[in-house]
């Protein structure tokens, strides 16, 4: 079957190549086809798997340390200008914050019943044992799943090594390993190993609603990790001023703080202010549980969300996301519910 994948080019090192002054520095999608036959000729996907290819880059081309919400809704937009056309979207992109934006685009697609995947590579297409060129072809399975008989994944998903990911469950493990991302309390998506397997039971179910985009991100939310001798005092100035709508508060374990009359206050000026607390575990495994131990007991209060197993990346983003697309009266019960498979 006849397979219309759109593959949108952002930057990372996928594409980086060695500038005039030795650094590494972008280059564009023209160059990089050039290392990628396959998909430049349309050989063996067009001809083997019947894959129709489009080719975007969303100039100017990004180092993944730049990602903005403003590129989130670029690349969203794109991919709604391109959606009826298309059985299948990649986007390749840098791996710093590719989790960020994954998690981002989960949000800001409602009614999603096609795969967005992202892929990128610890090493550049030009580098002799790049990852890239793996990375890129597992994501066109994915992707271009009408032409390989595979089970359509309608979620966005991160393709890496031989891993597919849930968008809001990965995130970034290891800086050189080819492995890269991985999905602390989630299992895979899918498994691409000679056989590609995909967990259906994991699935969002498709559905037949129109997709609607709702991309607005709130630039008033911190993310904040509790240390011994961090001090609240400073969080609670910017509450009082109005500085600040939200707060991603990195707790101790199942969810402790310090019990010191700052930690109440902050707790105070939050309810006085609206400011959501969404509390949330430094431990990459498990989640929280709010007032198991008597040191999260002062976290026992209406502002405060229990963010249970979410990953890091996903309670920033779904937090910048709720307070930029919701008014005060429905926020914190955005925030608790499962919108898009982020938390169990």
């Amino acid at each position: 079957m006849k397979s219309r994948v759109f593959i949108l080019y952002t930057g990372g090192t996928f594409g980086m190549k060695t500038s005039d002054t030795g650094g590494l520095a972008p280059s564009s999608w023209d160059e990089i086809i050039d290392y990628l036959p396959a998909i430049k000729n349309q050989t063996f996907f067009h001809y083997f798997s019947d894959i129709e290819f489009t080719f975007e880059t969303l100039e100017p081309v990004i180092d993944s340390s730049d990602i903005t919400p403003e590129a989130w809704e670029r690349i969203a937009q794109k991919i709604e200008e391109n959606y009826k056309d298309n059985d299948g979207f990649i986007v390749i992109h840098g791996t710093d914050t590719l989790a960020y934006t994954s998690s981002a685009l989960s949000f800001v697609f409602e009614n999603l019943d096609k795969p967005i995947v992202l892929t990128g590579a610890q090493l550049p297409i030009f580098h002799p044992r790049t990852d890239g060129i793996v990375n890129l072809s597992n994501a066109i399975y994915i992707a271009g799943h009408k032409a390989f008989g595979i089970e359509c994944i309608p979620e966005v998903c991160i393709c890496f090594n031989d891993d597919v990911l849930r968008g809001n469950r990965a995130v970034k493990t290891s800086t050189n390993d080819f492995e890269g991302f991985s999905s602390p309390n989630f299992e895979n998506l899918a498994n691409l190993e000679q056989n590609i397997t995909v967990n259906s039971y994991l699935l969002y179910r498709r559905n037949t609603k129109d997709l609607r985009l709702l991309s607005n991100f709130s630039n008033k939310v911190v993310n904040v990790t509790i240390f011994p001798g961090y001090s609240p005092l400073s969080l609670i100035d910017l509450i009082n001023t109005n500085k600040i709508d939200g707060i991603v508060l990195k707790t101790f374990g199942a969810g402790n703080i310090p019990t010191g009359k700052d930690w109440t206050r902050l707790i105070e000026a939050c309810e006085k202010h609206n400011t959501i607390v969404l509390a949330t575990t430094q431990c990459p495994n498990g989640k929280i549980e709010l007032g198991q131990y008597e040191s999260s007991k002062s976290l026992n209060s209406s502002i405060v969300i229990d963010g249970k197993d979410i990953t890091s990346e996903a309670a920033l983003t779904k937090l910048m996301w709720v307070i930029g697309n919701f008014t005060e009266d429905k926020r914190c019960k955005m925030l608790t519910n499962n919108l898009r498979g982020e938390i169990s």
